[in-house]
């Protein structure tokens, strides 16, 4: 993973007798938000899930197994099927995929994130490299074609800063008209973090309490400005 570098110059008046001038470089550190399906963790991203039906940090579990075998890569918990969910995964293409089991699909490079039947959340950590400000946008929509219903949250190490439901499909309509009283949501802020603060984006079984149908999909842009 690798971090991109922008500069802007301002220049400054120097209220001296020569009327001299400086430079400030000022950068915008942009975060790649492709994911490692080799190791966990990688660089900023922690991919993994909640031990019980709890957003509380101490019961993040790392996920330990990467199914590569598909355009869409998915993490599980574990090998086998009994540890099959909760999942995150990503569309490692550059253009829109539809999943193997042609149930749901995902944009480029969009992320997918599916709790469990028992209410364990899926979660995806970032962990900051910095302390600064970041500017961060997330959309959460519902990509599965029998109707995503789930609850998307947000955290600032243990504090909640965004919590919405999802009901509906949001997606690429390509695949599926959008539909639902709650397709997508979105949030938008400037939040500022400490070096090794933690941002954690999560997904639930939502209020019907059951996980079927309902693969959740996840675009975000993270900037340090």
């Amino acid at each position: 993973m690798t971090f991109k570098w922008f500069y802007s110059i301002i220049i400054v008046e120097c209220l001296c007798s020569n009327h001299c001038k400086r430079k400030v470089d000022e950068p915008v550190q942009t975060i790649s938000t492709s994911l490692s399906f080799t190791k966990n963790p990688a660089d900023y991203w922690q991919v993994g899930y909640s031990l019980t039906n709890t957003l509380d940090p101490l019961q993040f579990q790392l996920c330990t197994f990467a199914d590569t075998s598909n355009p869409i890569a998915l993490w599980h918990p574990a090998v086998g099927s009994n540890a099959y969910y909760p999942y995150t995964g990503q569309n490692r293409n550059s253009v829109s995929q539809l999943d193997v089991s042609s149930q749901w699909a995902l944009k480029a490079g969009q992320i997918a994130m599916e709790g469990s039947n028992s209410g364990q959340y899926s979660m995806l950590r970032f962990v900051s490299p910095v302390s600064g400000k970041l500017r961060l946008k997330v959309v959460f929509e519902g990509v599965h074609f029998g109707l995503s219903t789930t609850d998307v949250h947000i955290l600032l190490n243990s504090v909640h800063v965004f919590d919405d439901n999802i009901d509906g499909y949001g997606g690429d309509p390509s695949f599926h008209s959008i539909t639902g009283s709650h397709p997508s949501t979105t949030y938008e802020a400037d939040l500022q973090l400490q070096k090794n603060d933690i941002l954690t984006f999560a997904v639930g079984y939502g209020t019907n309490k059951n996980h079927f149908n309902d693969t959740t999909g996840l675009m975000i842009i993270l900037e340090f400005v």
